[in-house]
Parts: structure tokens; C-alpha cells; sequence
């Protein structure tokens, strides 16, 4: 694949992880999502979230009720890209209210089972 559809398949793939989280699409996740991924955010707690601990809030109660990536950047590195967005979202998690806008930074890993997520740092912009 050449520089440009391996970010044009990124773009649609950070999309398609978001839709597949508001479907609670776990199968759709579990192909998405590396073993070994990483989920920080700072607002949410002081330690990395798990794979396993993320993808059970994706199973128990993450609910995103809309979702916009506003500006995304896709820098490749070979088989490792990171991506820069600004997204915002309306979304909750049990009772506690998620909805804003964030700056994101996602790397992705390409392998076997093709492009994968495998780590996601969030900050609040808003």
C-alpha cells in the first residue's frame, strides 16, 4: 500500500473503532483492539487502563450517544502511525457525564491481523 491509502484506511479505521464502541460492537472491538492496549486519561485515573479494563467499560456501560472527529492527522512511521485528532462526543458512563471535547493521540500497529489500535492517550480541550 502506498503512504496515502495506508492513511485514508487509518482515518476509516479510527471511525469505524468509534462506531463499532456506540454499537457496543464487541466483535467488531476485538479485532480492533491489540492485545496489550493502553487507554490513558489523566481526568478519568492516575494509571493506564488495560485492554481488559477498557473493553469491559465498552461492555458495561460506556455509552457514547454521538461522536465527531473534528481535525485528524495521520503520521506514519512503517508499520506504526500515530494519529492526532480532535474529537468530541456526547457520551456517559454510568452516571458520570463523558461529553466533550478532547485532543486524542492514537498509535496504531500493523501485524498479522492488520492495522491495530494499541494505545490511546485523551486530554480534555473543553
Amino acid at each position: 500500500m502506498s503512504a496515502a491509502e495506508d492513511r485514508a484506511e487509518l482515518e476509516r479505521l479510527e471511525d469505524e473503532w468509534m462506531a463499532a464502541m456506540q454499537a457496543r460492537d464487541m466483535d467488531r472491538l476485538e479485532e480492533l483492539v491489540a492485545d496489550g492496549f493502553r487507554f490513558m486519561a489523566i481526568h478519568l485515573a492516575p494509571e493506564p487502563m488495560t485492554r481488559e479494563q477498557w473493553m469491559g467499560a465498552a461492555r458495561e456501560g460506556y455509552t457514547i450517544v454521538s461522536y465527531a472527529f473534528e481535525r485528524m492527522d495521520v503520521d506514519l512511521f512503517g508499520d506504526t502511525a500515530v494519529i492526532h485528532a480532535r474529537y468530541s462526543q456526547v457520551a456517559h458512563f454510568r452516571q458520570t457525564n463523558l461529553s466533550n471535547v478532547f485532543r486524542l493521540a492514537d498509535v496504531w500497529a500493523r501485524g498479522v491481523r492488520g492495522w491495530q489500535v494499541v494505545a490511546r492517550h485523551s486530554s480534555i480541550l473543553g
